[in-house]
């Protein structure tokens, strides 16, 4: 397992997941995003976090002011993965899986060694968060 990088799909896991999501359809990708959010919610272990980002990261990347994260590059094609209906529904999955796991104090930004790195990374999961609120 490891992270190259600070975006959201930087490490093994969120690549391995975000992989996994590319040849589906809308809805299958929808039901994947979800169960990961519910997952996450309910006590999901730490492990996950890569995921959750990630998932949180593509229902930005579909939302209009998400269509220009600099991640999105990554992926072409990412921001038509879902469709409105299915994007509206996994917003406010998405922002309070992140508001659970993702707060200042947590395991994820404790466990970044460099303090530039960790900055970088923290920017990141903000900008998701501002693309969710602003929807």
């Amino acid at each position: 397992m490891g992270t190259w990088g600070t975006g959201p799909f930087d490490s093994d896991m969120a690549e391995d997941f975000v992989d996994q999501l590319e040849y589906l359809s809308e809805i299958q990708r929808a039901a994947i995003l979800e169960s990961r959010f519910e997952r996450a919610m309910s006590g999901g272990s730490d492990e996950l976090l890569s995921e959750v980002l990630a998932a949180a990261a593509v229902v930005a990347a579909n939302l209009s002011a998400g269509k220009c994260l600099p991640w999105n590059e990554d992926y072409p094609g990412i921001s038509e993965w879902l469709g409105g209906r299915e994007v509206r529904r996994l917003v406010p999955l998405a922002a309070n899986a992140l508001e659970m796991h993702f707060q200042s104090d947590g395991w994820y930004w404790r466990s970044w060694v460099d303090e530039e790195e960790r900055s970088e990374a923290h920017a990141a999961c903000e900008s998701i968060r501002q693309v969710l609120r602003a929807s």
